[in-house]
């Protein structure tokens, strides 16, 4: 390396910090956390979500029940019992209680909500929080992804725009700093789908009944696109709702059941049109 490489190596760093310039040997690109849920862990992804990148569940097709909400709280859930967790929540559906009955420790979940609504502004300050050392980070999107989700009326509501540029500047706090980001979006807009290096699509098989209660959703997860593994990977999930349907049964664990054969075919089970 000559000198004058070395002189001006020297006052990026000084100027920017140390982070800006990194040597292509240690920025690794193959890590994951690992959820801890066989079926994602060994068989969709390469040891669990990738770090330093963003990753994205969609929903197939948009408007149904698809689980992706339901998934993403769940690793939430999980990722809060290690450390901090940031939940960006712009589609308005996060339930504490939910949560809790998920295992959650909600003593370590930062739940972020913009006082706008708007995606640009949750970016920002998702980006802060990463930035400063959060290194989980959970994104719920409104149904077309940036629609605002403000209680404002319609006329005083002001257009989400620049976001984009704020979603650049989440991914690279996000690489810089290693951390998940992991965002649910039923209709992602196309920079989001570009800036994912894992897209798996959510589709919901039917809902799972016993004695007319309904007590999950059954789920068919596919690798849609992968940058650190392979794409086209599938597996069928029951995400079983945590919640007392009886009074010996045990709650909370476990969720998720991998269903094969003809577990993965439900009964016949029509859908409702309800988010997540």
């Amino acid at each position: 390396m000559s000198i004058q490489l070395s002189q001006a190596l020297a006052e990026l760093r000084r100027r920017h910090g140390d982070a800006v310039i990194r040597l292509g040997s240690v920025l690794g690109g193959g890590e994951a956390w690992p959820t801890g849920l066989p079926s994602l862990d060994r068989r969709l992804t390469p040891g669990g979500i990738p770090i330093g990148r963003i990753s994205l569940l969609s929903a197939a097709p948009p408007g149904m029940a698809s689980g992706r909400l339901t998934l993403l709280q769940l690793l939430a859930a999980i990722a809060s019992r290690e450390r901090t967790a940031v939940y960006l929540d712009l589609a308005g559906s996060l339930d504490p209680g939910y949560l809790a009955d998920l295992g959650a420790r909600l003593a370590s979940l930062l739940v972020v909500t913009p006082p706008s609504g708007r995606l640009g502004d949750g970016l920002a300050m998702a980006r802060r929080l990463v930035a400063a050392g959060a290194t989980w980070l959970a994104v719920a999107l409104p149904g077309d992804g940036v629609r605002p989700v403000a209680a404002a009326a319609p006329a005083t509501r002001v257009a989400d725009t620049g976001w984009e540029r704020r979603l650049i500047g989440l991914a690279e706090a996000v690489a810089v700093r290693r951390a998940v980001c992991l965002v649910a979006a039923a209709r992602p807009p196309a920079a989001l789908r570009h800036a994912a290096s894992l897209t798996i699509r959510c589709a919901a098989a039917g809902w799972h009944e016993v004695h007319g209660d309904v007590l999950g959703l059954r789920v068919r997860l596919t690798v849609e696109k992968s940058r650190v593994g392979a794409s086209g990977e599938r597996v069928d999930l029951l995400l079983r709702y945590p919640r007392p349907f009886a009074a010996a049964e045990v709650v909370t664990r476990p969720v998720v059941v991998e269903l094969t054969g003809g577990e993965a075919e439900p009964a016949a089970t029509r859908l409702r049109r309800v988010a997540g």
